[in-house]
Formats: C-alpha cells, structure tokens, sequence
C-alpha cells in the first residue's frame, strides 16, 4: 500500500516538473552518447565513455543550477569551465592570428599604391607557406568545432525534439500522439538526422583541413537566429543568411573574430530589438580574402559609413577575392564581409551553423528540430555541384571517412597517438 502511494508521489511530482525533468534528461542523454562516440573511436569501449559524459554533464549541470539560483558557485566549477572553453578559443584564435600575422600591420592604408602591388603578391606567397605550416592545427580544430562542439549542441536539439516535439503531427500538445509517435521521432532525429550530423561533421572536418575555415560570430536577435539556423521550410527565411547593405565593408553577410563585437550588434538598439541578443557561432570558409587597406585607395576610401559597398563588391569581383577584412577605427575591431551580391551564401557551403548562444540566459539556444544541414541540402548540392573540383573534394573527404570508420581510427591510435601520450 505505501509502495503504490508513494509511486504515485513520485508521478505526480514528475508530471509537474515534466518540462525540467525533459531538459535534464536531454541534457545528461547527449553528454553520454558524445562521450560514447568518442572513446568508442579511439579506445573501443563505449561504456567507459557514456560513464564519463554522464558525470561531465552531472558536473556542468551542478555549475548551472547553483548558477540560475544566483548562488556564488564554487570556484571549482569557475575554473572546469574556463579549463574547458580557453583552450579551444585559443586555438581557433591562434589559427587566425597564424594565417595572416600582418594583418596587424595594415589598419589603415599607409603603404604607397607601387608598393601594394608589391606586397599583394608576396603577402599571398608567404600565405602558402603559413597554410601548409599550420595544417596540423586546422586539423585539430576542425575536429573540435565539427564534431565535438557541432555534434555536442545538436544532439541536445534532436534529443530534446524527441522529449518535447515542436511539431502538433509529432505530439505537441497531446499526449496520446507523443506516445505513438516516440518511435517515429527517435528514428527521424537521434538516429537520422543524428547520423547525418556525424557524416556531415566528419566530411567537413576533412574539408576543413584542405580549404582553411576558422569559426567566427554573427550578431543578431533571437527571432533572426532561430530563423537562420533552422531547417528551410517553415518560412521563406528559414536557414538563410540575409546579405547586408550596409556601407561599411560591402554588401554580403558580416562576421566578427571576436565574440565582443557579435554581442555589441547584436545588443545595438539601432539595428536591433536588443530585448534578446544571441550570438551565432559558425565555421566559415573565407576564402581568398582582401585586407582593404591593402587595395587600392580608391576602394579602401569606400569602407566605411560615407562609402560605397558596389565599389568595394566590384573590386572583390574583379580580382578573384571572396572575403573583404577591415580594420573598424571607429570600433576598434576586425570586421569581414563574404561578397554576397544576390544572396548566394543563403544556403552555404561557406556558413556553417554550429550553435547559437543567447546572451540573455547565458547557454546555448534550443533550435526546434535541429539546425539545418551542412551538407545534406539540395541548395548546398546544387552549389558544390557547380564546382567539378569540389565535387572531387566532397568525394575524397568521404572515401577518407569510410576508410576512418572501418580501419583509419586503430591505425591513427595504435601508430601515432598511443606512442606519442603514452
């Protein structure tokens, strides 16, 4: 008798913290199979690593609670986070500063017009040589940011859409149809779209290492993030990146190296509501990129608030460049511009969503039913297919990661890694 009353305690407790109790259980769920993934990879044992993440996801989970409860968490859990998130900024930071160390020199356009048709050139040259230098780095944070960090926060979305659907035919709001419909929702996210986040992230980070991509940040509002990183189809501006007009360094879609600057537009009143700023964290291809202060003064002179961005677009166009880098003296910051004259970056190759943070509740935001594909969308096919040696890249990062699955990981450890931490 007081076996069936406290049982029935225990389900009206959980039926009202259903919500709390989901988002736990989402959370701890993901950690586990990330940590699963992982040292089923480099160690065969999948147990040891679904063990760790659940006391990984118990450790950061204590840090968010006394957090939410305005209690002064210990300065334990101050430290796991910055052990945790300092050194992949660092590396991702230091790939940035190592692609292009000059940058630093050229703020302003001081070199004579004879002289930057010198250094365009040579600069480029010397680019060559710091790509091949710093390939093993790419790698590795190509690796980090793809599958680690990307399969991370989407796991957590595709988990969460199975314990609270978003969509009314999937359950939402009746509890007869979350029912029958679990089965359907645990093969269609976890598994389906859970799979192609590891194909996708895997080819990329093959991708990666061959065509440099560093992860960069875009500020924006919470209305506009979920929008842009969702899966199309919802509304016509699902998944899609809207090029700027703006007149300060040309007209296509703005990123920031810096994750200051994102929360600075983000939170402007001016462009934005500023009542919910969020922060979209992305891999970008950049490209062949031009440094304006590097161009000719003509084009230099039209970066800026008084400029004119088809001068600066025309330019890029002219010679080859993707990306336009300029030095905001009046922010004190880098700003890059991808060209985007009709919005061809919509669907990119280029951008890559791995999450958005909102800065009003301080985490990662949930994305109803997943961010959208990197890989797996007929807009994104339709663009690679127009390069034949793309084409040939894609085909090469898959042929290297079924090769990875089958025999690449044991070869990689028992050669390499073992000897080297050993």
């Amino acid at each position: 008798m007081f076996a069936i009353i406290f049982w029935i305690i225990v389900a009206l407790i959980a039926y009202a913290f259903r919500e709390q109790l989901i988002q736990i259980a989402v959370f701890i769920g993901t950690f586990m199979a990330i940590g699963a993934l992982i040292f089923w990879i480099l160690f065969d044992n999948a147990s040891l690593g679904s063990t760790i993440g659940f006391w990984v996801a118990i450790f950061i989970g204590l840090k968010l609670v006394t957090q939410s409860m305005g209690a002064e968490y210990s300065s334990i859990f101050e430290y796991a986070y910055y052990i945790l998130s300092v050194p992949v900024w660092f590396l991702n930071r230091l790939q940035h500063i190592l692609s292009e160390p000059w940058r630093y020199m050229f703020k302003t356009s001081w070199p004579e017009e004879s002289t930057k048709e010198i250094l365009r050139p040579m600069l480029y040259g010397l680019q060559i040589l710091l790509y091949i230098v710093i390939t093993p780095l790419r790698l590795l944070n190509a690796f980090i940011y793809n599958i680690v960090i990307y399969g991370v926060t989407e796991l957590y979305d595709l988990f969460f859409e199975v314990l609270q659907p978003s969509e009314w035919d999937e359950g939402y709001g009746d509890w007869w149809t979350w029912t029958y419909m679990l089965p359907v929702r645990i093969i269609k996210y976890p598994i389906y779209h859970g799979g192609l986040v590891l194909i996708e992230g895997t080819v990329w980070t093959v991708i990666d290492t061959i065509i440099p991509a560093i992860t960069m940040y875009h500020g924006t509002d919470l209305v506009a993030g979920q929008a842009i990183t969702g899966k199309a189809g919802r509304r016509w501006t699902d998944g899609t990146f809207t090029a700027s007009q703006s007149s300060w360094g040309g007209i296509g879609v703005y990123f920031a190296s810096r994750r200051s600057v994102a929360r600075r537009y983000a939170e402007d009143p001016y462009r934005l509501s500023g009542s919910n700023p969020v922060m979209i964290v992305c891999r970008v291809s950049l490209g062949k990129i031009i440094n304006y202060s590097l161009a000719p003064y003509s084009t230099y002179k039209n970066a800026g608030a008084n400029g004119n961005p088809a001068v600066l677009n025309r330019y890029a166009e002219n010679n080859g460049y993707n990306t336009g880098e300029w030095w905001n003296q009046h922010g004190g910051y880098w700003e890059y511009c991808l060209f985007d004259w009709q919005n061809r970056y919509n669907h990119p190759w280029r951008i890559r969503p791995i999450f958005v943070f909102n800065f009003r509740t301080g985490r990662a935001q949930h994305i109803e039913s997943g961010l959208r594909h990197w890989l797996f969308s007929k807009v994104v096919m339709d663009d690679i297919f127009k390069s034949t040696g793309f084409i040939c890249l894609v085909i090469f990062a898959f042929i290297v990661v079924i090769w990875f699955i089958f025999y690449g990981y044991q070869w990689l450890w028992n050669e390499y890694l073992w000897h080297y931490f050993i």
